[in-house]
């Protein structure tokens, strides 16, 4: 029987917080139990079968690929799913009891939306995600909100996959870009047309972490490829994507600049958020991807 929603969670080696989101869904199920869904896990470099908890068997089913990439395993279980509706999750991230209600009434009520996201929660102190998750407003997007749709918290009609395809390979933890897949996803769906709705009824749970300057130099860096592809694939908005790139340089670098002239000030926040490598790893990003660019159409017309 066919699902209406496939929950979809891609895993390496995080087997608790694994445990811990599949329970969350397994709640989900339980408070609306007449609304059929599936949970496909894709798990990466495994050396042996993972020994993951569940409570219902029946509707979770796992696989086990050698291939990394998160955009990877997502794209093998597009092809796995059988859902109407696709729901995107990482590994430590959860949903909140209610959700497979809430999102059954969105997809009756916005029949023609074919993508959303939700509220972002940080489920230990319960407070937003970050400070744009504070809006509890149904929002329709436009491309300078691209930071509403993030990888733990979007849903995607199967429909509207078909139509602009898969996620890219090339982006995505363990691929050449680290990160912004699902940021691609969103330009790519805003290119074709489509309508991307907030909602914030639709709550989904993801800790808020402050990591390590090598992580958000990786970040930074998919996302500086990621803006300058859009650029290209997207012209009639080129300018839209160099002034989100513009945007986030220039306050990287007005935070440098006060931390410097203000001692002390600003250090707390950069230790958070690592100003300079975000600087650093944007900048190469946007290099690198010109760069990989030259050369493929060198290769092309050589």
């Amino acid at each position: 029987m066919e699902k209406n929603f496939s929950f979809i969670i891609a895993s390496i080696d995080r087997d608790r917080q694994l445990e811990e989101c599949i329970s969350t869904i397994e709640k989900a199920h339980e408070y609306t139990r007449d609304i059929p869904i599936e949970i496909l896990v894709i798990i990466q470099k495994a050396k042996q079968k993972k020994d993951i908890r569940i409570r219902y068997p029946e509707i979770t089913r796992f696989y086990y690929i050698e291939e990394m990439g998160l955009s990877v395993a997502r794209n093998f279980a597009i092809g796995k799913s059988t859902g109407d509706y696709l729901v995107f999750l990482d590994d430590d991230a959860g949903v909140r009891k209610d959700f497979i209600e809430v999102l059954s009434k969105t997809k009756e009520k916005y029949k023609k939306n074919n993508a959303f996201c939700g509220k972002l929660i940080d489920p230990v102190q319960n407070v937003p995600f970050t400070a744009i998750f504070s809006n509890n407003k149904i929002k329709n997007l436009r491309r300078f909100d691209f930071q509403y749709f993030l990888g733990s918290a979007h849903v995607l009609s199967r429909r509207v996959i078909e139509k602009i395809g898969c996620y890219d390979e090339r982006f995505g933890v363990g691929a050449r870009y680290y990160g912004s897949e699902e940021s691609d996803m969103f330009f790519r769906l805003k290119a074709a047309g489509e309508q991307v709705l907030y909602l914030p009824d639709l709550v989904f749970f993801h800790p808020v972490l402050f990591p390590p300057p090598k992580y958000i130099r990786n970040y930074s860096y998919a996302v500086g490829a990621m803006l300058t592809k859009n650029c290209f694939c997207d012209k009639a908005y080129f300018l839209v994507y160099w002034a989100i790139a513009f945007e986030i340089a220039v306050k990287a670098s007005i935070r440098i600049f006060q931390k410097l002239l203000m001692k002390g000030v600003y250090k707390e926040k950069d230790e958070r958020y690592h100003y300079s490598s975000v600087l650093r790893g944007l900048l190469s990003g946007v290099k690198d991807y010109l760069e990989e660019n030259a050369i493929m159409k060198g290769n092309v017309t050589s």
